[in-house]
């Protein structure tokens, strides 16, 4: 990675599940606020959710301080897409595909891309963190759902 440029945060994981299964628990309403910690999800192009931290907020449905994605793109059972921002600044996209690795078992991997828009010494904290987040909790728990839903 150069110095002037931060590369695309990249993370995978191995579930021991389906990959139809995978695919439900990933995108289905019910389940992607209990990996994701999101509010507002709805399964449908277009609409606009919340990755909410903080866990009270996420229980009483509060967006304030929360980062907003918007669903880009659903292809069953193999790519789902979002944009992650903050109001006022560039968006950048999470791809989630899935591959089935014979049955019963899902490798997904996540791609974080869209870094370029943004001055790397000014966000690389902030990138290296989220680099740790996914794939250190947000793909665990992920795998955590799917393995016991």
């Amino acid at each position: 990675m150069s110095e002037d440029r931060l590369e695309p945060i990249v993370g995978e994981i191995l579930i021991d599940a389906p990959l139809a299964h995978v695919w439900e628990v990933m995108t289905a309403e019910e389940s992607v606020k209990d990996w994701l910690g999101c509010i507002n999800y709805r399964r449908e192009v277009g609409t606009t959710f919340h990755m909410q931290q903080d866990a009270g907020r996420r229980a009483r449905g509060v967006s304030e301080g929360a980062t907003f994605c918007d669903v880009a793109a659903l292809d069953p059972p193999h790519r789902f897409e979002f944009t992650w921002y903050v109001p006022g600044t560039p968006k950048t996209l999470v791809r989630i595909s899935l591959t089935g690795q014979g049955p019963g078992r899902t490798l997904v991997r996540l791609v974080h891309e869209g870094w370029e828009q943004f001055p790397a010494a000014m966000v690389k904290p902030f990138h290296d963190q989220l680099k740790s987040g996914w794939s250190g909790g947000v793909l665990p728990n992920l795998k955590r759902v799917a393995e016991t839903a």
